[in-house]
């Protein structure tokens, strides 16, 4: 059996930027049957080891000051019947799903979202979002082993559904990976966070339903989804044949289980229209066309032209990763059919009994993916609740790393609120860069890379710290 090891490669690794996809901003939504337990408010400053995000020890050179405040820190287990929805507290100064008012981090990354979704915004088109309304944060650095500024870190920016990238912010402009688009999905159903191209911190699993409103009970999960998809170790280890001509008609649950429901072969564009030799997946016509579409854009002045909406066709998605299933989700209150595919990037969904426009979209993988990094949503039954480390807003300044591997090193004042756990000082709210420090971790490194031709064998991603 053939396996196709996924990881973020620069030149394929990304997807940069032609387009976006929205979709209704999430609920806050009670239901997730937790032991809510704030353990303490306290106030103190911590100049020996403290947590920065990062494993090993945080060596400061300054004083690291932690204002604790209750903000609803979540220990215990969920429940085995529990619907596990985000309960750490992050400031609306750093998220709102649906967009928020934020600038957009980098003009690359608002020229990206102009070109196809602001002529959405401006009622010009009738359609789905590509990315979204807006920015959902403001700029955030996250890992990145291999910035070429030296600071492991790079600029990133979440939407509903996306999470834009700058990876080289020397690189030039007119390329088109200089806007990248992350592995989303693969990160999701691993439970693994890339930190580097070929470089990823074991996280956890994901029990948050790919399609449908916020606490959907019907809708597989991206943990699911390792039984027809990738692994916990990034290996797609579920090739299919080659299927064109035959009509989708397998279903799956939330817990990944699958069959066979004949009657959705009388269903339009359901018909399997393109397979993948690189991958061995299969694309049905409804997901092929769409990722094939031209429709109106903005050009560079703004003016509407039409054009290819996404260019070429897996610049935004990525690959398959999975074949299509038909599947049940409730959308708007109501239980619906709904056929969903994971890609590399982005997980599409085709409800047919949409209007025209808004029948395939993009699932909302950029809430999905910052509710499971940040906000611990998506826990999965009997798992331990922990605390997430908090975004790191960029601010104006430019964090330089200046410890080694497995040292993160603050070089001024860091400052962040959040939670005393058990006199450990946890910050599981707003953090408030006012400083330049970046973590620098070790990481476990693979030597397989995979390209859009190219399919490395890897059986094994070795064991490597859980990020905090």
């Amino acid at each position: 059996m053939k396996q196709r090891w996924f990881s973020g490669v620069a030149a394929f690794g990304s997807a940069a930027l032609i387009f976006g996809a929205a979709a209704l901003a999430q609920p806050t939504s009670s239901g997730a049957s937790v032991v809510a337990q704030a353990t303490g408010t306290a106030s103190s400053v911590v100049t020996g080891t403290a947590s920065v995000g990062a494993t090993g020890t945080a060596g400061t050179t300054g004083t690291v000051g932690t204002t604790a405040t209750a903000t609803g820190a979540v220990t215990g287990t969920v429940s085995p019947t529990s619907i596990p929805v985000p309960t750490s507290v992050i400031s609306s100064n750093l998220y709102v799903a649906g967009g928020g008012p934020f600038a957009y981090a980098n003009p690359a990354f608002q020229s990206t979202w102009d070109r196809t979704d602001h002529p959405v915004q401006q009622g010009q088109v009738s359609r789905t979002f590509f990315w979204g309304p807006g920015p959902n944060t403001p700029g955030l650095f996250e890992q990145y082993n291999e910035s070429p500024l030296g600071n492991k870190l790079r600029l990133v920016q979440y939407f509903d559904k996306s999470r834009m990238e700058l990876n080289d912010p020397n690189a030039k402009q007119d390329q088109p990976f200089f806007v990248t688009n992350g592995l989303l999905t693969v990160d999701l159903i691993s439970g693994q966070v890339q930190v580097g191209e070929k470089d990823f911190t074991k996280y956890r699993n994901a029990c948050i339903p790919m399609s449908g409103d916020l606490g959907d009970t019907f809708a597989p999960t991206y943990f699911a989804f390792q039984k027809v998809s990738v692994s916990s170790d990034r290996v797609d280890t579920h090739p299919a044949a080659d299927r064109t001509g035959q009509k989708v008609i397998e279903t799956i649950d939330r817990n990944g289980v699958t069959g066979t429901d004949p009657s959705k072969a009388n269903l339009t564009g359901t018909d399997l229209v393109h397979f993948d030799a690189s991958v061995k997946h299969n694309i049905p016509r409804v997901f092929w066309d769409f990722l094939n579409a031209s429709g109106p854009v903005h050009d560079a002045s703004h003016k509407l032209v039409t054009q290819q909406l996404i260019n070429p066709w897996f610049f935004a998605s990525g690959l398959p990763i999975s074949e299509a299933y038909w599947t049940k989700a409730t959308i708007k209150g109501k239980v619906t059919d709904v056929l969903i595919q994971a890609f590399e990037r982005r997980a599409l969904t085709y409800v047919p009994t949409n209007p025209t426009g808004f029948q395939v979209e993009m699932a909302n993988i950029g809430q999905h993916y910052f509710d499971w990094r940040y906000r611990n949503g998506g826990f999965c039954p009997n798992e331990p609740v922990t605390t997430p480390t908090p975004p790191i807003p960029a601010g104006t300044t430019t964090p330089v790393a200046t410890g080694t591997a497995g040292t993160p090193v603050a070089t001024s004042t860091a400052v962040v609120t959040g939670t005393v756990v058990n006199g450990t000082p946890v910050a599981t709210g707003t953090a408030v860069s006012t400083n330049t420090a970046a973590p620098s971790v070790t990481v476990a490194v693979n030597t397989a890379v995979a390209s859009p031709t190219e399919k490395p064998t890897v059986t094994h991603v070795p064991s490597i710290v859980p990020e905090p």
